[in-house]
């Protein structure tokens, strides 16, 4: 008996975490089905995904589009919807939005992604595709898809994964692109391909950094930061230069800056006319430099621009620099646990005298866009957009959408608006809106002719055309007649079953009344879940290391804030699109050196629990430390908290560096605190200039790989955050996104360390 609760009960666990769930089934008399899949996407939310299946002819097709990513193809002419149930795209004029058959589509049979979906690249023609084919948490294949002649080449194997958005960078002539490989810069030749010349990955390197070192001028010469060294590489250079990158530097030496650039943390912009750069130090410095090659007397005409802070964490989000060097930069901050935006203008012509930034009366603005005339820029907001003349930043119109994504241009007339709603093409000059598709269904159902219709939230209805398009009912004043929802016809019923089956809570089943026989109408996900074990482990509440292995699918990820704030805003920034509650420990070093750092973390909804007073080594045998050493050290930083926050400490803790005994574990219960273990090491703290760094230096994506492969149900996982005293090539913080990634791809929930304690009494 025991055993069958116990089965119940994981299988009700499955049910808890999965992240799909279908309903909404309504079967017509022709026995074509509609139904809904309700999923979420980080960022994004929940949303609701309709579909149409054809049971007869085992066809099915995805009616509503929503857009997590969006671009345009074929120069302007197609647009590319991407979300978890496959990419999609219109024929020329954006009409019969349909799933591209050489990609994964829900509709073709493909598992539904969860997580947060891989970008897919487009060339600036529109011709070509990149994206990242995963072979493991952390590595993947960089593909090239070519849309024309509909192949695909692989470009380089056993790359570094990204979530993010840049997975090359193309010229603006789509002849070239650049990419980054363990800690190198490579580029790829179109016109190589195509003439069946194409070289070694070896002998096609621009030398040493990530993809941030490398920039693309507005006439294909790309700027490249070495150290402290500018560099500028003719695109028609790059075969016989990068051939001989062993034997001297590639490029031409346009100037220097007065620091180390860091690919981990710092960006930059080259000016239209290539005689500016713009450095974004941390992500949150801006520096002006004017190039100068020779720098024997001096670094050339440097001009500094306003150290860039807003309240707390300040992250530079987007940089436009027109040809006539006028820069508008959109900075997004978080102020008091809620996401804020600012405007800066320089105008690098009018204000020669004196730089300075202007910082512009707008709020909220999530993005900002340029026209290719760059007589326009669009501020996208939560309600819709504005559009502004770019260089006296008045306002020329506004037009409301309902939480917007993506704003794209089509050309300098018209602009393509993606949001929560629904796809539409706007012309700016006449305001008159077409709607491409729509993003999620209102209420939806059969009319008495047959035809698929939805409300929309202004309660107006559309209808499904023979194109797959939303058209405008024409037929309202005729009271076409609404039939109610059905779930059975002369020959087939329909039905929810429960599954337990990866990320599905349910799947749809046929059943034939004619042919006696009942199937699913998909398969189940093939990725299954991680068996649990049979044996639980034992756990000490007083020495917590991990939570139960056999109740619940589900880890914490523990943030240790040990002495430098690099990374705190990129881990709010995801676990707050991943709507998810950890734990963080900070100590009293860290409170001391980013006072408002630890202000704007009280304030943002985490568990904050105690690293001591003091940072060091709490079991070194030259310090006797007593009961009351340790007593006072977490009671003083209980008290510098609340001085600074005026809130108080969780009753959580742990010793710097994990190193503990029983003494001070016994002393802290004393007060009542729970002692915070950790049952892997996932190594990110090793510099690589450790002693014995050599052996236990851990590349970040090696790190990713060893955690998914090392965790269990209930583990305590840490992640350092801020650099390495000695630095590292990469920082685990900065791919936090691909571990969360792995956790849900295998089914697991995040919590706070609290949850895990909870659920295992």
């Amino acid at each position: 008996m025991k055993r069958w609760i116990l089965l119940i009960f994981c299988l009700n666990v499955f049910h808890l975490y999965a992240d799909v769930t279908f309903g909404g089934l309504n079967l017509s008399e022709s026995d074509h089905l509609l139904f809904y899949a309700d999923t979420s996407g980080p960022g994004y939310g929940e949303y609701r995904t309709m579909f149409l299946a054809d049971l007869p002819g085992k066809k099915m097709r995805q009616l509503t589009f929503f857009p997590e990513r969006v671009v345009l193809l074929e120069n302007g002419t197609k647009l590319q919807i991407e979300n978890r149930f496959g990419i999609f795209r219109t024929d020329e004029g954006f009409l019969n939005l349909r799933a591209v058959k050489e990609f994964p589509s829900f509709e073709n049979g493909a598992e539904i992604q969860n997580g947060k979906i891989s970008n897919v690249e487009a060339s600036p023609d529109g011709q070509y595709l990149l994206y990242y084919k995963p072979t493991g948490f952390s590595y993947a294949d960089l593909v090239l898809f070519n849309i024309k002649d509909q192949q695909e080449v692989i470009i380089s194997m056993e790359n570094e994964f990204s979530l993010d958005d840049t997975v090359a960078r193309w010229s603006r002539d789509s002849e070239y692109f650049v990419y980054s490989k363990k800690g190198s810069i490579y580029y790829f030749s179109i016109d190589q391909l195509g003439n069946d010349r194409l070289i070694a990955e070896e002998f096609r390197s621009i030398g040493r950094g990530g993809i941030a070192s490398v920039k693309w001028s507005s006439w294909d010469d790309l700027y490249y930061i070495n150290e402290d060294r500018v560099y500028r590489i003719n695109s028609a250079e790059f075969f016989t230069q990068s051939i001989y990158s062993g034997l001297f530097g590639i490029g031409t030496m346009i100037g220097k800056v007065p620091f180390t650039f860091d690919q981990n943390f710092d960006s930059f912009d080259i000016s239209p006319d290539g005689k500016k750069i713009l450095l974004n130090r941390g992500g949150r410095n801006l520096f002006l430099y004017y190039l100068k090659a020779d720098d024997y007397r001096s670094t050339g005409d440097i001009k500094s621009l306003p150290y860039l802070f807003l309240p707390r964490n300040t992250t530079i989000k987007r940089v436009i620099w027109s040809s006539d060097n006028l820069i508008t930069i959109l900075a997004t901050s978080i102020f008091d646990g809620s996401f804020n935006s600012s405007i800066f203008r320089i105008d690098l012509v009018s204000q020669n005298a004196a730089l300075s930034f202007n910082q512009t009366d707008d709020k909220d603005v999530v993005d900002i866009v340029l026209s290719e005339n760059e007589e326009s820029i669009v501020l996208m907001d939560s309600k819709g957009i504005t559009l502004k003349n770019y260089r006296s930043w008045i306002d020329n119109s506004t037009y409301i959408h309902s939480e917007p994504f993506h704003v794209i241009w089509k050309d300098n007339s018209s602009i393509i608006i993606s949001g929560a709603s629904y796809t539409e093409l706007i012309n700016v000059e006449s305001g008159v809106s077409d709607m491409i598709t729509l993003s999620q269904p209102g209420s939806y159902g059969y009319r008495e002719d047959g035809s698929v219709y939805t409300t929309l939230d202004d309660n107006t209805v559309r209808v499904l055309d023979a194109n797959n398009s939303w058209v405008a009912d024409e037929d309202l004043e005729k009271e076409i007649t609404i039939l109610p929802p059905n779930v059975a016809s002369l020959s087939k019923r329909v039905y929810l079953e429960q599954s337990f089956s990866g990320s599905y809570t349910n799947t749809i089943m046929v059943r034939d009344i004619e042919g006696y026989g009942t199937e699913a109408l998909f398969a189940p996900p093939e990725k299954m879940y991680e068996p649990f074990p049979e044996v639980e482990d034992p756990w000490n509440m007083e020495n917590f290391t991990h939570g139960s292995r056999i109740r619940r699918r589900e880890v914490s990820l523990v943030f240790n804030a040990v002495d430098s704030v690099e990374g705190l805003t990129e881990i709010l920034n995801i676990l707050s699109e991943y709507e998810i509650r950890s734990t963080f420990f900070i100590n009293g070093e860290f409170m001391r050196r980013n006072p408002e750092a630890v202000k704007e973390l009280s304030l943002s909804g985490h568990e904050i629990g105690s690293m001591f007073y003091i940072y060091f080594n709490m079991t070194d045998a030259k310090f006797n430390l007593d009961a009351n050493f340790i007593k006072r050290g977490l009671a003083r930083n209980e008290d510098d908290y609340f001085l600074l926050t005026g809130r108080e400490l969780s009753l959580l803790w742990h010793a710097p560096y994990y190193f503990v005994n029983s003494d001070i574990i016994e002393a802290s219960a004393s007060m009542n605190y729970s002692y915070i273990g950790r049952d892997l090491d996932p190594m990110d703290w090793v510099s690589l200039s450790d002693c014995d760094g050599e052996s236990m230096y851990v590349p970040t994506m090696d790190i990713i790989e060893n955690i998914m492969s090392d965790k269990k149900q209930g583990s305590i996982i840490p992640i350092r955050i801020g650099q390495t005293v000695r630095g590292r090539d990469d920082y685990l913080f900065q791919n936090l996104d691909l571990l969360i990634n792995g956790l849900l791809i295998q089914g697991y929930d995040i919590v706070p360390v609290t949850t895990l304690m909870e659920h295992v009494q």
